[in-house]
């Protein structure tokens, strides 16, 4: 556990505490307003009884003074105990009001203190999946820094060889649904025309191997849409931007059928020009179960927002791929800007949107972390 995680445990322990003492307070209050009544009931009677036995005493004369005098002093003593009553019933209301102010205070700060360690969680959650992109964005470096070093050596790049080196990065990264290498034409080898409709090839003979586990196995298909205006994102993108690109959702067929993902694409070049791009391909379905394991504060969830709005993940996996527009603008600019950004809604449920830098892009996704804060504590005071 951080020291940041533990020292929040520790201030959440020392706010219940605080919590379970005002409680306390307020049942202790509620006991007084009771017994206070009690009192003023018990002093009501009593002085009643007091001027029945002060009417018995004159009646009987001479023989009951003494009794007179004894209901006098009864009476008196009501009277106080009345008074004193009335004080406490005076002062009672205004300590019930401070003990409410005390315990709005105590559930602010409460709701404050996990907002914050809500906050600190999104960047800690933020940052492992970056860590996670960072290493499939070293992956797609490490195949273009291969590619150049085979290039170089003229004899080492030959299609057969790099599909193995694409098939082996593939296999030891089982979280990726595929790798793919799109080539500009005769740019891999100047040899198209003999690869005509082979394996990871098309009608066009280029270089297109798309190395993908859509079909349970590692098996490769030639990359499709590349030159599809509105298909080729992937290809198009990089290839204008020159730097790594998180494509939005879309769909692509895979294995024989059409699957949400969204793919980290890099450019790359051969000789100072163009050369084609490196891609690596997620299942948006698979980044859900991913993140639907963790849920903050035992009723979270974590959601992964595009840099176009678009939700990559959520709990409603029909809402997979749609764009988010039941957030307020704010967020929105936030998520574009690639700012930090959070706000409660009037439902009681806190959204926290953590920046998420991807590869060596300029175009950042966000993390949402949200949760019911009324739920949250219910939860943490169990």
């Amino acid at each position: 556990m951080s020291d940041a995680l533990m020292a929040q445990g520790q201030a959440s322990g020392t706010m219940q505490r605080v919590k379970t003492m005002v409680t306390g307070l307020e049942r202790r209050f509620q006991e007084i307003a009771s017994i206070a009544d009690v009192i003023n009931h018990v002093a009501k009677h009593t002085k009643l009884l007091s001027f029945n036995a002060t009417i018995e005493a004159a009646r009987v004369g001479e023989v009951g003074r003494g009794f007179s005098v004894v209901a006098s002093e009864v009476r008196n003593l009501a009277e106080r105990t009345a008074s004193a009553t009335a004080d406490i019933n005076r002062i009672l209301p205004e300590i019930k009001k401070e003990i409410g102010e005390a315990v709005q205070g105590v559930e602010q700060e409460e709701s404050e203190g996990l907002l914050q360690s809500g906050i600190r969680l999104a960047g800690l959650e933020a940052a492992r999946l970056q860590a996670h992109f960072m290493h499939i964005a070293t992956t797609l470096h490490s195949l273009k820094h291969t590619l150049r070093g085979l290039k170089q050596a003229k004899e080492g790049l030959t299609r057969r060889a790099f599909d193995a080196v694409m098939s082996e990065y593939l296999a030891h990264n089982p979280d990726l649904l595929a790798l793919a290498c799109c080539m500009e034409p005769n740019a891999f080898d100047g040899r198209d025309a003999e690869f005509v409709n082979t394996p990871g090839t098309d009608a066009s003979g280029r270089y297109i191997p798309y190395w993908n586990r859509g079909s349970g196995k590692i098996v490769v298909e030639p990359v499709s849409g590349y030159d599809t205006q509105g298909e080729n994102d992937y290809y198009e993108l990089p290839r204008r931007a020159g730097r790594d690109v998180m494509i939005e959702p879309y769909d692509y067929p895979v294995g024989g059928r059409i699957v949400k993902i969204t793919s980290l694409a890099s450019p790359f070049t051969l000789n100072g020009r163009f050369a084609g791009v490196m891609v690596a391909d997620f299942l948006l379905g698979q980044l859900q179960a991913d993140l639907s394991r963790n849920k903050p504060f035992g009723t979270g969830a974590l959601l992964l927002i595009s840099h176009g709005g678009v939700y990559a993940t959520h709990p409603d996996t029909h809402l997979i791929g749609s764009k988010a527009d039941g957030l307020p603008a704010e967020a929105l600019r936030a998520i574009t800007g690639g700012e930090r950004f959070h706000y409660v809604d009037e439902a009681g449920v806190a959204r926290i949107f953590h920046p998420l830098p991807i590869g060596e892009g300029d175009q950042p996704w966000s993390l949402l972390l949200q949760f019911n804060v009324a739920a949250a504590l219910r939860n943490g005071a169990k």
